[in-house]
């Protein structure tokens, strides 16, 4: 599952792309870029923050948000450091998958300032459950989820387990969760409703696609066969690697780590290298109706 890359000559290309969206997760044992704040994010004392899941950066708005419990003094510093990381990221995204960048979306960049094993957290929003992702307030219409994530720990590696590919768990779960089946008789959303979204008059407008993914992600954390399985071959990124992932392919849970640093983009399923194996297009193939 696991691709290790040179941060110095990734080259960009469909080779990567598709294997990327085929399932690999993209591994570079150092940032491809450097990461100057790594003191500050191991510094911070989140306190009161505790029950947000993560303290997230909105680059549209330059926004800091879940930031709540961290000293006023250290607010600035932290947005600042989190805009130099999605800039850079951005940045090196666009290097490397210059087919993606003409329609992408960029999204929130987040850290991650809390140890992960043990978190006291609903299981709908526990990490160290596999899951695809989701968003429920943000519908992507079948565009795909890539997300960059760096550990800027000192000492600690970031475990993570996976109960594999969409396409392996949609064939085998999709149907007969009874969710795909659901989803699909639901009446697709009509023109005004879509026109009011398209003018931003109403929000989160979810086609069938995005309902069938939000029921399959806590469908997946609830299924414990599946848990039990992915807990058996966990693997760990160390202190300064970086990882890229679409995890809407990607089961995932992380059993542990603390300060890890994240940058989120949504991706047009249009420049896909391979459309075929986007979530979107094999639920059509199982369903045998459109989405979105």
């Amino acid at each position: 599952m696991l691709k290790t890359c040179s941060p110095a000559s990734p080259l960009p290309g469909e080779d990567l792309a598709a294997e990327l969206e085929s399932g690999k997760i993209l591994f570079f044992a150092e940032p491809p870029f450097p990461i100057p704040d790594r003191e500050l994010f191991n510094g911070l004392d989140p306190g009161r923050a505790r029950f947000h899941k993560n303290i997230a950066y909105r680059p549209a708005s330059r926004r800091l948000t879940g930031a709540s419990g961290i000293p006023s003094g250290q607010r600035a510093p932290l947005r600042s450091a989190l805009e130099r990381y999605s800039s850079n990221a951005v940045s090196f995204l666009a290097r490397l998958f210059p087919r993606y960048a003409p329609a992408w979306r960029i999204d929130y960049a987040s850290f991650r300032p809390f140890e992960e094993e043990g978190r006291p957290l609903s299981p709908k929003a526990r990490n160290d459950l596999v899951h695809v992702d989701s968003f429920p307030s943000r519908p992507t219409e079948g565009d795909r989820i890539l997300r960059f994530f760096t550990n800027v720990h000192r000492e600690k590696p970031r475990v993570w387990i996976s109960g594999g590919t969409f396409d392996r768990l949609a064939e085998r779960y999709a149907v007969a969760s009874g969710i795909l089946p659901h989803v699909t008789a639901i009446r697709p959303p009509g023109v005004l409703a879509r026109a009011l979204a398209a003018v931003g008059l109403r929000k989160g407008i979810r086609s069938r696609y995005d309902e069938f993914m939000l029921r399959f992600h806590d469908y997946l954390k609830e299924n414990e066969e599946l848990q039990a399985e992915a807990r058996r071959e966990p693997f760990s990124f160390p202190p300064g690697s970086t990882w890229i992932a679409y995890t809407d392919m990607v089961s995932h849970g992380v059993l542990s780590g603390q300060s890890a640093l994240e940058q989120t983009m949504i991706i047009s399923k249009s420049t896909m290298a391979l459309p075929e194996k986007a979530p979107i297009a094999i639920l059509e193939r199982l369903s045998g109706e459109p989405l979105a």
